[in-house]
């Protein structure tokens, strides 16, 4: 089942995040592609949010450990991956699939 989660995509570059479900999430576009993923970093308890976007990675402000966009495969592989989400536009909306 899809979920509406925004009226409209993030602009280029920076991030939404928000709540669905108890579980608190973030969305993104980059490079034009929509992401969604959780809003937690799985090395430490702290929000992806407060990192920052570099090539098609979310990179943690914690450790610096970085979380690949499409596939949440962690730059390190001590560290476990990211969980993502798919994510859809439609009519300018945005959805995504728990």
């Amino acid at each position: 089942m899809w979920t509406k989660i925004l009226d409209k995509a993030p602009k280029e570059g920076t991030m939404a995040s928000f709540e669905v479900e108890g579980k608190k999430l973030f969305a993104t576009l980059n490079n034009g592609e929509l992401y969604c993923a959780d809003n937690r970093c799985p090395h430490e308890d702290i929000e992806l949010t407060l990192g920052c976007l570099k090539n098609n990675r979310i990179v943690c402000s914690l450790h610096g450990f970085s979380f690949d966009l499409a596939t949440g495969h962690s730059s390190d592989e001590d560290v476990d991956c990211l969980k993502t989400y798919p994510i859809k536009q439609e009519n300018n909306e945005i959805y995504i699939q728990l």
